[in-house]
């Protein structure tokens, strides 16, 4: 198998970075949007920032409605959703929440690591925890 790469631009990196400092304590989150390429390449062409209604320092919820709407918009626009971002205020790997969500959402999960201000990237391929390679272009 092909390895498997997200693409993000610097400019991207840097809002999500910017979310996450705003949304402090708690967990940030977004939904990725964009093209797969190849079934191994997820290329992010738009970061759309969601709620997290859980209000937490340790998890995140997104709203079902916002999640619909986002779905439908990226549908519309031929667009998929290519990725799940959130923050961990300590750890970059997912947690056991995470891994069951995961399951239920087989697309690239981006984590922003608070403290070592690291991102990194995984995805689940029949069950087994991957990490993703992260390519980060000028635009």
């Amino acid at each position: 198998m092909a390895e498997i790469t997200l693409s993000v631009t610097e400019n991207q990196i840097d809002s999500l970075i910017r979310l996450t400092k705003e949304d402090l304590p708690n967990e940030s989150c977004c939904l990725l949007v964009g093209r797969i390429v190849n079934d191994n390449e997820y290329c992010v062409e738009q970061v759309k920032i969601m709620e997290n209604k859980m209000h937490s320092e340790n998890s995140f919820q997104m709203d079902p409605d916002e999640l619909r709407e986002v779905y439908q918009w990226a549908s519309n626009n031929s667009l998929d959703i290519v990725g799940v971002y959130h923050s961990h205020l300590d750890g970059s790997t997912p947690s056991s929440t995470d891994l069951i969500f995961m399951k239920l959402n087989p697309v690239i999960w981006l984590i922003y690591e608070v403290s070592g201000s690291r991102f990194r990237a995984f995805t689940l391929v029949q069950d087994i925890l991957k990490e993703v390679k992260i390519k980060i272009s000028r635009e």
